[in-house]
């Protein structure tokens, strides 16, 4: 009676070892069995255990201080373990630290942080914050990010969920009518209230009634009182060749693009592009923002196709120390580069916040 048989990916027998079974298969079906094997396994062995650990230093004047953890039992962790950053960034601390060592310092690394918002939500990120509020189910994760996209609530940049104007309007709606509904913990009593109907503690006639008696007059007062939502149409300075209007600005499913306002007797579009205030190093033109046909920014010259600029990486105006050619921005999962966009010269520098 589990709806989780996709998640039943087992060894046929856990007497099968990965050592015992190489010899017949190839390279890559060794690594995918070796690591359904060691899931496995581990899934069965008991936790691992921890020991929270704070350890401070009196270093002179100054007293710095390390939190992390030692290892006590490793339990499951003999087998498999999720990753080993917890090892490589330090906060495994050794268990046998005691009171009045002295310590030998071998390196000093300052670091200037700088206080950074909330990370906008991945694909990862948003199915894991799904999982832990108790929303959806895993075969309904991958269809709910498909609606947000379709229906053009968010954009995708750089493999991060943007939000949209039409999707914060949505959201604000149905706030204000739906409240109880979006509340994030609607659906995950809801599923376990349906699951329960399943197990026979419920009676899901009355599990149906609870939830769309008072839903039916909320959809009443909403149908009655709920403004059509009409995005205002920004007009550009941009002239279309076709009738001469002023084209306007509209959101389609890969962002903003120009549009002739007398559709549809004139069905003239245009790129929305969007200048960065920096000049082109092949031209006099400007480096504008792009969207490919499948809604990825990239970087290109405004006078196009004249000149072929373009680059995937953010153009600065920042110049390479080294030749002084234009320094590019990589953005990475945990910090950001500039590099040099001359092909042959290898400078490049970690930055933390920078106003580009």
């Amino acid at each position: 009676q589990a709806q989780d048989a996709h998640e039943a990916i087992r060894p046929t027998s856990v007497y099968r070892s990965p050592e015992a079974v190489e010899k017949f298969l190839t390279k890559d079906q060794f690594k995918l069995y070796k690591l359904i094997w060691d899931r496995f396994l581990a899934s069965q062995m008991s936790p691992a255990v921890f020991d929270t650990t704070t350890v401070d230093i009196q270093a002179g004047d100054y007293l710095l201080r390390a939190t992390g953890s030692s290892l006590k039992f490793a339990g499951f962790m003999k087998v498999y373990s999720e990753s080993k950053e917890n090892e490589e960034d330090g906060s495994l601390l050794p268990d046998d630290i005691n009171k009045d060592d002295h310590l030998i310092l071998l390196k000093l690394d300052p670091k200037q942080h700088f206080t950074q918002p909330p990370a906008r939500y991945t694909e990862a990120s948003l199915v894991k914050i799904l999982e832990e509020l108790g929303i959806g189910r895993p075969s309904t994760y991958a269809p709910i990010i498909d609606t947000i996209l379709n229906r053009g609530y968010v954009i995708k940049e750089q493999k991060q969920f943007i939000p949209t104007e039409l999707g914060r309007i949505v959201v604000d709606l149905l706030k204000e009518f739906f409240a109880d509904i979006i509340d994030v913990e609607f659906t995950a009593n809801l599923e376990s209230n349906l699951d329960k109907t399943e197990e026979g503690i419920y009676d899901w006639k009355e599990v149906v009634r609870d939830f769309y008696e008072p839903f039916a007059k909320e959809l009443e007062i909403a149908e009655k009182e709920m403004a059509k939502v009409e995005l205002v149409e920004e007009v550009s300075d941009e002239i279309c060749e076709k009738c001469g209007r002023n084209m306007v600005v509209k959101f389609g499913r890969y962002g903003k693009f120009l549009a002739c306002p007398g559709f549809p007797e004139c069905r003239n579009t245009k790129p929305f592009l969007e200048p960065l205030g920096i000049d082109c190093p092949t031209c006099k033109g400007q480096i504008v923002i792009r969207r490919s046909k499948k809604g990825r920014k990239f970087y290109g010259c405004s006078n196009y196709p004249d000149c072929d600029f373009v680059s995937w990486d953010q153009p600065t105006k920042e110049r390479c120390p080294e030749c002084g050619s234009m320094l590019f921005l990589k953005s990475g999962k945990k910090e950001n580069k500039l590099i040099c966009s001359k092909e042959n010269c290898s400078y490049k520098t970690t930055i933390g916040a920078l106003d580009l």
